[in-house]
């Protein structure tokens, strides 16, 4: 009788081995932190009960202790990476919100020639920019990455408000000036095909400098925006805009570089 044991005692080793490895697997379904305070405990516990299940009822325990285990540990992990998302976006809605109504409190006590639609629209704008770059910037930890989301959403708001202000071609009433908004399409609907990533964003960028040149092509060719706007004003401004958007694009082709292959991961 003794002899049949020994196979059965490994083959439970080996169904307890596969079930901790398996689990552990499973248990990145939890926040970083919580998983490295938590993880090796819950693993070790884990594996003691698939022992219990094993010498108490056989494979059919096992598959019952998995049938228990897995809806708990994924609504579980679900719950706290809910609860950390929205602590974490609670906090960074209300850092941008306070930095907003500081910078709008600027022109309200100098008393600028500001009425309600002004502010409405700095308002959104500062507080749009600055919310997509704190979502953004925590794709990757890098600097290169921060940098050129900064470069980016830094152009793009100049752009903006310089086009609403008093417009690039001719004036703020020229309707020429929507060919602007065509150019922060391109660049979001490329930050969006790249979901993100570095090098997706630095071709994104890329396209974004092309498009802000072909607007001024355009301009000259047409002769849109005279007398108001000479070609050198032209040239100068679309250039400034190009060169930032050019410069997001290095940023961004560098911070792929300096990825690593775990931080690579994390960013799909």
């Amino acid at each position: 009788m003794p002899l049949p044991e020994r196979p059965r005692r490994r083959g439970h080793g080996r169904a307890v081995g596969t079930s901790e490895r398996a689990y552990r697997s499973l248990l990145r379904a939890y926040p970083r932190g919580l998983r490295d305070e938590y993880g090796g405990e819950m693993a070790r516990c884990f594996q003691d009960l698939c022992r219990e299940e094993l010498e108490d009822g056989g494979g059919l325990g096992l598959a019952a202790l998995w049938a228990r285990t897995l809806p708990e540990l994924l609504y579980s992990a679900l719950k706290e990476r809910s609860t950390m998302l929205n602590r974490n976006a609670y906090r960074s809605v209300v850092g941008v919100a306070l930095a907003t109504a500081f910078i709008l409190l600027i022109p309200l006590l100098a008393a600028w020639a500001w009425n309600l639609a002004d502010f409405v629209f700095a308002g959104a704008l500062i507080f749009g920019t600055g919310l997509t770059y704190v979502l953004a910037a925590r794709k990757a930890g890098n600097i290169a990455y921060r940098a050129a989301v900064g470069v980016a959403l830094a152009a793009a708001f100049i752009l903006v408000w310089v086009t609403g202000a008093v417009g690039i071609i001719g004036t703020e009433d020229d309707n020429a000036n929507s060919m602007y908004v065509g150019v922060l399409a391109v660049g979001i609907i490329g930050a969006i095909i790249a979901r993100f990533r570095p090098h997706g964003m630095a071709r994104a960028l890329f396209a974004t400098a092309l498009a802000q040149a072909l607007v001024a092509v355009i301009v000259l060719i047409f002769g849109l925006g005279s007398p108001w706007s000479p070609p050198v004003e032209i040239l100068a401004l679309n250039g400034f805009f190009v060169s930032l958007f050019v410069g997001s694009a290095l940023l961004f082709r560098n911070a792929g570089r300096e990825q690593t292959p775990a931080g690579a991961g994390q960013e799909g």
